[in-house]
C-alpha cells in the first residue's frame, strides 16, 4: 500500500465551505481512497487542523455550529499519524536548510522525506520555498486529478503512532 503525507492546509479545504482550491483537495482525498493510498501525517496535524478551525470560529468567522460540523468532518477524514525515530532531527535541518520560521510544514517534509512519498500542502508560501531543493513537495492548486461528483461519507479514521 501507498501513503502520500497530507497538509493541515489540505485537510482544513475539505471541510470548510468557500475554500480556495477545496475542489483540489476533494480531487485528492477520492484518488487516494480509490487507490488505496494512506494518508499520512506528523503527530502535529491534528492539533493543527483543530487549531485553524479554533481560530476561525473565535474570529467569528464560523459559528458555533459550524465549527462542530467542520471538526466532525475532520474526524471522518483518515489520516494516519507516523513518527519516525529522526524525524525531529530532519525537521530541524529543513527548518534550518530553509530558514522558516516555525518547524510545523518542515515536520510534513520530513514525515514524507523519510518515509519516501510525496507531500501535498496548500501553503503556496511554505511550497514556493522550498520546492527547488524538495521535489517531493507538492502544491494543492497543481493537483491533477479527476473531477469528483462529492464529498465521501462514512469514512473511518486511523490514527496510529
Amino acid at each position: 500500500m501507498s501513503e502520500l503525507c497530507i497538509d493541515a492546509s489540505v485537510v482544513v479545504k475539505l471541510v470548510l465551505a468557500g475554500e480556495s482550491h477545496r475542489a483540489s483537495a476533494r480531487r485528492l482525498l477520492e484518488d487516494c481512497l480509490v487507490n488505496n493510498v494512506t494518508l499520512i501525517a506528523p503527530p502535529c496535524f491534528e492539533a493543527e487542523v483543530d487549531n485553524a478551525i479554533r481560530k476561525r470560529l473565535y474570529a467569528g468567522r464560523l459559528s458555533p455550529t459550524e465549527a462542530r460540523k467542520a471538526f466532525m468532518g475532520l474526524d471522518m477524514i483518515p489520516v494516519r499519524l507516523c513518527t519516525h525515530p529522526r524525524l525531529r532531527q530532519r525537521t530541524r535541518e529543513i527548518a534550518e536548510q530553509f530558514n522558516l520560521r516555525s518547524v510545523y510544514d518542515a515536520s510534513y517534509a520530513a514525515l514524507a522525506e523519510l518515509g519516501g512519498c510525496e507531500f501535498w500542502t496548500a501553503d503556496m508560501v511554505f511550497y514556493n520555498t522550498v520546492k527547488a531543493g524538495l521535489t517531493f513537495v507538492r502544491y494543492l492548486p497543481d493537483y491533477p486529478g479527476r473531477p469528483i461528483q462529492s464529498f465521501p461519507g462514512q469514512i473511518r479514521v486511523g490514527t496510529y503512532s
